[in-house]
């Protein structure tokens, strides 16, 4: 009998033991599991960050090829000393890393070859030809590209229109009038042994006074292209893309091949990475296909001894549950082991990286651990039996307590989100999951939460929005914001059957300002007039910063009577001088307007018309506004 006893014994002595391994497995890989969807989320932040980063420099070089097509129809012709002191000034170099330069390409049709060669050569290229050689229908040629360094200076005459992979870019430029990229090109400005994978983007420039409504009036206009190359290498580590944390590849098609690889940024090694991502962003015309991989870097700081401890402390804690269980199935007077094991256990929880909470059926705390008391600063004078509402800061909804309320007294677990204050009044925001506690008879007698601070997660989502939407500078909204607050202002113009006005504002002699008292006093310039700007206009108006010293306004369900009043504002307001350490700045500005449906039914359209007003009201002497006229 007391053999077939300590047989039985030792049957559930190894049934226990094997189920203490099975819990320890189940809870390592719940862990690891847990902490490696936090890593790939980090991952995940990283590379969209910099794909953001991408689009904001594209779109700032964007932005120097329309000052580019400005000047030129600032003008009645541009001279090369004339282009030479306007990119001079536009100074690349500092302002707009990663740019090889600013060029101007022109349309020439076969008559016209030999002239504009024998023009060439009297203005200082005494061996200058169109290079190719050949006879075509249609020729172009690089006349004015600087800053005019060795690469550059190999570029000139070159005839893009040429090759068919700049000849189609150029062709979707000049039909859409959009800023187009090229696909990936070898440029000829690669003279040395450091060839480069390039691209070129193209703006086109059209004869001024010819309308450019349709597709065959834009190719009637053309006169040439604005245009700026750029070396992949040279611009990627401009944009200082470098980082320790990943690796990634640039490719200018779905086809992942070398002969589409546009840009990489390290080279091959042995290291597999864990993590990986595909991003896909529209950029210009083409889209780039990114793979993301992890590094080692990344890797060291996302590995976390976490899932071993979390296990580790599961199996102290069931393997000192067991101990007492057997030592109760040996004898009583083992209870005060079994008290020093219970122990154990409170010390596991003392020691959770996480906050636990744990309240009677009524919500009345009876105990925290020692991060709750860390993270809120109260004592446990402070907190023991006080009613776990206490904590709640008044940001968030009743309901959301209500509703965790009725999911543990169904039995259910509930997890959510919680703005809490500490003991000094600062809020903090809580990531919780709750749940509760039943009795063998199936009966709930106490509440359990564990908290997490998410503070900074939060903090940095919010940075992330904030910088894809809004101008960081001003806090006004940017040309996202913009776009979309406009294609919505045309919707519901035409679903009511309403107008509203687009409105361009451009700073007068703004650069003075900058040259003659650093950029510090013209960034305090427009941050003032951004607050003056929006204290004029009503909560439905939108004012958006596009860059520089432009401002654009969408004045919805207004015509051209309420586009006059604020406009006449804004003229008045930005003549009021403000103070900038003990120097009174004073600026004038030019202002366009375009409504709509009368001056055009789509956002291109009417951002085009305010634009030319505007140009028209800086043309007329400045400090002053126009409205759109066909006459422009």
């Amino acid at each position: 009998m007391q053999k077939h006893r300590s047989f039985k014994n030792n049957i559930i002595y190894i049934s226990l033991i094997l189920l203490s391994i099975v819990i320890a497995i189940v809870v390592w890989s719940a862990s690891k599991s847990y902490h490696a969807s936090l890593a790939q989320e980090r991952f995940d932040t990283a590379a969209n960050e910099y794909v953001y980063k991408i689009q904001k420099h594209i779109l700032k070089y964007e932005r120097v090829l329309q000052s580019g097509v400005g000047f030129f129809h600032g003008s009645d012709s541009v001279t090369r000393k004339e282009w030479h002191d306007f990119v001079q000034a536009l100074d690349l170099e500092h302002n707009y890393q990663g740019i090889e330069g600013l060029g101007f390409a022109k349309m020439i049709k076969p008559n016209e070859v030999e002239q504009v060669e024998r023009q060439m050569r009297e203005d200082g290229f005494e061996s200058f030809s169109l290079k190719p050689t050949g006879k075509r229908e249609q020729y172009s040629s690089i006349l004015y590209l600087e800053p005019m360094h060795v690469r550059n200076i190999e570029a000139i005459g070159y005839d893009m229109f040429s090759e068919p992979t700049r000849r189609l870019a150029m062709q979707r430029a000049r039909d859409t009038a959009k800023a187009i990229m090229s696909k990936k090109v070898t440029l000829v400005q690669e003279i040395d042994e450091d060839i480069q994978a390039g691209i070129l983007i193209y703006l086109p420039l059209y004869k001024k006074g010819m309308k450019t409504e349709t597709i065959q009036e834009r190719r009637d206009a053309l006169l040439g292209f604005v245009y700026a190359p750029f070396r992949m290498n040279t611009l990627l580590d401009s944009i200082a893309m470098g980082t320790s944390i990943l690796n990634f590849k640039i490719y200018d098609s779905q086809n992942t091949s070398d002969a589409s690889l546009l840009y990489k940024s390290s080279n091959a090694s042995s290291h597999a990475p864990k993590y990986k991502a595909k991003k896909t962003v529209e950029i210009n015309g083409r889209k780039w296909h990114i793979d993301f991989s992890s590094t080692e870097s990344f890797h060291d700081s996302t590995d976390t001894f976490y899932p071993m401890l979390i296990t580790s402390m599961g199996l102290l804690v069931h393997f000192s549950l067991l101990f007492i269980i057997l030592m109760l199935i040996k004898s009583r007077h083992l209870l005060k082991v079994q008290a020093n094991e219970l122990l154990k256990l409170s010390q596991a929880l003392e020691q959770s990286p996480n906050s636990i909470i744990i309240t009677n059926i009524d919500g009345n705390i009876e105990y925290v651990n020692k991060v709750f008391y860390t993270t809120t600063g109260y004592t446990k004078d402070e907190i023991i039996g006080k009613n776990f509402h206490s904590l709640h800061s008044g940001t968030i909804r009743t309901k959301a307590y209500d509703d965790m309320w009725s999911s543990l007294k169904k039995g259910q677990i509930w997890h959510g989100e919680f703005v809490n204050l500490r003991k000094d009044g600062t809020e903090y925001i809580e990531g919780v999951k709750a749940s509760p506690i039943f009795q063998p008879n199936g009966t709930v007698s106490h509440y359990v939460a564990i908290k997490e601070d998410i503070t900074d997660k939060k903090r940095s989502e919010e940075h992330i929005y904030r910088l894809a939407n809004f101008d960081p500078l001003t806090g006004l909204a940017n040309r996202f914001q913009l776009e979309g607050h406009t294609e919505y202002a045309i919707r519901a113009a035409k679903r009511n059957h309403e107008k509203f006005s687009v409105i361009f504002l451009d700073l007068d002699h703004f650069k003075d300002i900058n040259d003659n008292l650093g950029h510090d006093a013209g960034d305090a310039l427009l941050i003032e007039l951004s607050k003056r700007f929006k204290s004029i206009l009503r909560e439905v108006d939108t004012v958006s910063r596009l860059g520089g010293d432009e401002f654009v306004f969408i004045l919805p369900n207004s015509n051209a009577d309420g586009a006059l009043r604020i406009a006449k504002k804004l003229l008045e307001i930005i003549n009021t001088p403000h103070i900038y350490q003990g120097n009174e700045l004073l600026v004038t500005a030019s202002i366009g307007i375009a409504i709509y449906p009368i001056d055009g039914l789509d956002q291109q359209t009417l951002f085009k018309n305010a634009d030319t007003a505007m140009y028209e009201a800086k043309n007329s002497g400045r400090n002053r506004y126009r409205f759109f006229s066909k006459k422009s």
